[in-house]
């Protein structure tokens, strides 16, 4: 059950990391 959890969580924190180097990409590309 604790490596389950881990994996939720490892998996909600690389997903949110992503989002946040997207949305970074996104306005840097906009402000250009």
């Amino acid at each position: 059950i604790l490596y389950f959890i881990f994996g939720i969580w490892s998996g909600i924190l690389g997903l949110s990391m992503s989002m946040i180097i997207r949305m970074e990409l996104s306005m840097g590309g906009n402000l250009i």
